[in-house]
């Protein structure tokens, strides 16, 4: 499941780093009291990576700049940003997580004496469990709402993939989006091993014309093979069936696949090089009578492994 997370992971940040996805994306998920407030014209796409290194646990995963729409008695539109969660599960830390990144961009806004931006936090949530992280900061603490209106509070939007429905009708203007609507659905069949929405992609990438971005079309047939069981030949009846010619495009997803396979190779290679050197230095660190504490922080091995190497 961990690596099916990671594969949909790296599609969800391919999905939002467009801006026209992520235009799209918000004009879905996004409340109409906060809707009629943006100006959909102008978004623009931030990196996250600008906290120290100390913190990259507290990075979000996608960063969303807009402009409000003006205001008769002001000149310049206000910035907004959204900041994006991917999550295959719910846990309480992503309360404060959240939180942590609002503060260290707070502090930064603070450091350049200017104003504190304005952060809307939106959670994307594809899993098999029942998502029970509470929206509201403050709803975590078991207390009367006379003592909750003094405690620290915001709120996030949630997409839950589990709540969405396909052949909703307010999805029509979401699937002229064919990429992002194909995505969307991808990943949510992603953790059920189900083929009968693989074939009612497929279909729709017909019915569209999808099938002439052949790079695309190749991207998602590669995320396919990787997140369901459907060996190849079955996979090429589910292009016939859907009247999508096969043959070629087999061909090219097998090269893919197997290219695929050995970056994968080479990259838990690498890893595992990288620990087996953590390791050494950890053992010259004890050695020299380090604290462990001190060893875990230099290395970025658990106390555990460093206790088994002492």
């Amino acid at each position: 499941m961990k690596e099916i997370y990671k594969i949909d992971d790296k599609l969800f940040k391919k999905i939002i780093a467009n801006p026209k996805n992520a235009r799209d994306f918000l004009e879905k998920v996004l409340p109409k009291s906060i809707k009629k407030q943006l100006d959909f014209s102008r978004i623009h796409i931030e990196p996250t990576n600008f906290i120290s290194d100390e913190f990259k646990e507290s990075y979000a995963d996608i960063t969303i700049k807009m402009k409000m729409k003006t205001k008769k008695r002001k000149k310049i539109p206000t910035d907004i940003y959204f900041i994006l969660e991917h999550k295959s599960e719910g846990k309480n830390k992503l309360l404060l997580q959240i939180l942590k990144y609002m503060y260290f961009v707070w502090e930064k806004d603070i450091l350049n004496k200017k104003p504190l931006r304005i952060i809307i936090p939106i959670v994307f949530y594809h899993g098999k469990r029942k998502w029970k992280v509470p929206k509201a900061f403050v709803d975590q603490f078991d207390v009367d709402d006379e003592v909750k209106q003094f405690l620290l509070n915001y709120r996030y939007v949630l997409f839950d993939t589990n709540d969405w429905n396909l052949a909703d009708e307010s999805n029509k203007e979401l699937r002229e989006n064919v990429f992002l609507f194909s995505a969307l659905a991808l990943m949510k069949a992603s953790f059920k091993n189900d083929p009968d929405t693989i074939l009612e992609i497929l279909k729709f990438w017909h019915e569209k014309g999808f099938t002439k971005d052949r790079q695309n079309l190749l991207f998602f047939l590669v995320y396919i093979s990787q997140t369901h069981n459907i060996s190849m030949a079955r996979l090429e009846k589910m292009l016939k069936k859907s009247k999508i010619e096969g043959g070629e495009i087999m061909q090219t997803l097998a090269e893919q696949l197997k290219q695929v396979g050995k970056e994968e190779g080479i990259k838990i290679g690498e890893e595992k090089g990288k620990e087996e050197k953590a390791k050494e230095t950890a053992k010259n660190l004890l050695e020299m009578g380090i604290d462990i504490d001190k060893i875990a922080k230099a290395t970025g091995l658990n106390k555990e492994e460093i206790e088994k190497l002492a």
